[in-house]
């Protein structure tokens, strides 16, 4: 069951068990989650963010991270944050300078042990620990935060057209290409065991779709240099 997305129930369940909890660990720990649920980032992505960059997305409503900075360096990302996203970001950036009133720009915006950025493997322990007190599965996986929004995607949208689909959730979550995100058609969020739709790989045409917000490009390249 290691790879599948964190369910209805078991979001739920963290929602319920963090709303009991008003300590700094706990306040932060359950922002990044809330952000990897609502932005589909990868971990290591997120935890890469300065506080510069969190605040300049917050503003702006949009965050942009380039090919260099993602696995593999195949394309960029853009996340646009509304709703909760942008209600993550803010809490972050709050708690943030409210931990360091002296951290820059250039501090890492999520914290660990001696203000330095906290790694994927203090986070992982951490969302371990998190989901023992709330009764979720320990197996829980900072990816299954991010199998849980593409799932969600494929759950809300309007369209059954397959190539459809996987083209906007390759958009939304940064793949080159589309073909990598057929998993998604065939998970759940209402069962840990597995999806319930099948569509089959011949729906989709053998070449990749990809797409670039080359106009974001160009801004973050601006603001860059």
């Amino acid at each position: 069951m290691g790879n599948r997305a964190l369910t209805y129930e078991e979001e739920a369940q963290f929602r319920r068990f963090f709303k009991t909890r008003g300590d700094w660990e706990a306040k932060r720990d359950w922002a990044v989650m809330r952000a990897l649920l609502t932005t589909g980032m990868r971990i290591q992505e997120f935890l890469s963010l300065t506080l510069g960059e969190a605040a300049t997305a917050f503003r702006e409503g949009y965050l942009f991270v380039p090919a260099s900075r993602r696995k593999g360096e195949f394309c960029d990302l853009t996340v646009h944050l509304v709703g909760e996203a942008a209600q993550a970001f803010h809490d972050l950036i709050a708690l943030r300078r409210v931990g360091n009133p002296l951290a820059g720009d250039e501090a890492p915006l999520v914290a660990g042990r001696f203000d330095k950025a906290l790694t994927v493997r203090a986070f992982q322990l951490a969302l371990k620990k998190w989901a023992r007190a709330a009764g979720v599965d320990e197996e829980v996986s900072p990816h299954w935060f991010r199998h849980a929004f593409a799932v969600t995607v494929v759950e809300s949208s309007t369209s059954e057209n397959p190539i459809f689909m996987l083209a906007r959730m390759s958009r939304l979550l940064g793949h080159r290409d589309a073909r990598s995100c057929m998993r998604y058609l065939t998970m759940s969020r209402r069962s840990a065991t597995g999806g319930a739709a099948e569509l089959v790989a011949a729906a989709f045409p053998a070449r990749g779709v990809r797409m670039t917000p080359a106009r974001v490009r160009r801004a973050f390249e601006r603001r860059a240099a």
